[in-house]
C-alpha cells in the first residue's frame, strides 16, 4: 500500500523496442509519476495507477486508466476516450492525440503577436509591414519589393520581427516558436503535424508562398490567430507538454509535496504561461528569499523568520 507521499505510479508495457520519442516523453513523466517496466511474463508490481501500452503489445482486455503508443502499422485504437500518443509527422495521427517532436525548443522563446511586432518594427526603423523568408541557403526579408538577404545570424531576430514568415524544414518550428504567422510547403506541415489554414498557410509553389505571406502580412486579424494557434500547436508537442498532459489525462496528479507553491499558483490564477517571461522574472525575483520555492510561501505573506 503507499502513502499520500509516493508518487502514483505509471506501469509501461512495450516491445522490445522503445522510439525515442516515447522514452524522452517516459523521461519527462518521472516529474510527475514513477515509471515502471511491466510485462505480462511477471506480477505488476503494487501502487499502479495507469497504464501506458503501446499499439503493438495491446492486449485484448487493457487495465484502465490506460494510454496507447501509436505504432505505425500496429493495432489501431477505437476505443472512445482512450489517450493516444505518437510521434509528430505520422499519417495515421488524428484529432486529439498527443503527439511529440524532439525539435529543439529555441531558447527563450515566447509568443510575439502582431501589434506587439509593429511596434518592435517602429522602435527599431524597420517598414512597417516586414516579411521574412527562411532556407536552408539563407535568410531574406523585404517589405514587398526587392527581397534583401540578412546577415547571418539573424533569422531568430527575424522570426520574433517580422509581419509574416516564409519557411520550410525546421525553421518553421522555430518560427512558431515565436509566434509568427507563417507559410509553407505541405510537406512541412505534416512532418510536425500542423493543420493547413489552422496553423500555418500552406502551398506548394515557392511565388505562391511568398504572395500568401504578403497577403498574411496585411491582415493582422487573421495573423494573429494563425500565429497564436500555430505556437500553441508546436509548444504542445515538445516532450514535458506530453508528458504532463498524458499524466493530467491518467489522473497521475502529483503527491501534494509535489504539488505548486504558492507562488506558481499566483501566477496560475493570472493565466501566465508556463514558460513565460513573467514566470522566470519571478521565479529570479524570490529566489533569494526564504521559503520562496517551497510549500505555501506567497509573496504577500511574512514567514517566522521575518517576524521580531
Amino acid at each position: 500500500m503507499t502513502s499520500s507521499t509516493t508518487p502514483p505510479r505509471l506501469a509501461v508495457h512495450v516491445g522490445t523496442e522503445v522510439p525515442a520519442s516515447l522514452a524522452t516523453v517516459l523521461s519527462a513523466v518521472s516529474a510527475w509519476a514513477d515509471v515502471v517496466a511491466a510485462s505480462v511474463q511477471e506480477p505488476l508490481p503494487e501502487g499502479m495507477r495507469a497504464h501506458l501500452y503501446t499499439s503493438d503489445v495491446l492486449p485484448r482486455r487493457p487495465v484502465a486508466p490506460y494510454a496507447v503508443w501509436r505504432v505505425p502499422g500496429g493495432k489501431p485504437v477505437d476505443t472512445p476516450g482512450v489517450v493516444v500518443l505518437g510521434e509528430a509527422g505520422t499519417p495515421e495521427t488524428a484529432p486529439g492525440e498527443l503527439t511529440v517532436s524532439l525539435l529543439p525548443w529555441p531558447e527563450r522563446s515566447r509568443l510575439l503577436l502582431p501589434f506587439t511586432r509593429s511596434r518592435y518594427r517602429l522602435l527599431r526603423d524597420l517598414p512597417e509591414t516586414l516579411v521574412a523568408v527562411a532556407t536552408p541557403g539563407g535568410v531574406t526579408w523585404s517589405s514587398g519589393g526587392t527581397p534583401r538577404r540578412a546577415p547571418e545570424g539573424t533569422w531568430p531576430t527575424l522570426a520574433a520581427l517580422a509581419s509574416a514568415v516564409v519557411a520550410r524544414g525546421d525553421l518553421v518550428w522555430d518560427a512558431l516558436a515565436w509566434g509568427a504567422p507563417t507559410v509553407t510547403d505541405p510537406e512541412t506541415a505534416q512532418r510536425l503535424s500542423l493543420t493547413p489554414d489552422e496553423h500555418v498557410v500552406v502551398a506548394d509553389d515557392p511565388t505562391e508562398r511568398r504572395s500568401l505571406s504578403l497577403a498574411l502580412a496585411s491582415d493582422e486579424c487573421r495573423a494573429a490567430g494563425l500565429g497564436r494557434r500555430g505556437w500553441s500547436a508546436t509548444r504542445v508537442r515538445r516532450p514535458e507538454r506530453v508528458a504532463q498532459e498524458l499524466c493530467r489525462r491518467l489522473g497521475l496528479t502529483p503527491p501534494e509535496v509535489h504539488g505548486p507553491s504558492g507562488l506558481r499558483d499566483a501566477l496560475d490564477a493570472l493565466g501566465a504561461p508556463h514558460d513565460s517571461l513573467i514566470r522566470r522574472r519571478a521565479r529570479e525575483a524570490v529566489a533569494p528569499l526564504p521559503g520562496a520555492v517551497t510549500s505555501g510561501w506567497r509573496p504577500h505573506q511574512r514567514s517566522d523568520s521575518d517576524r521580531p
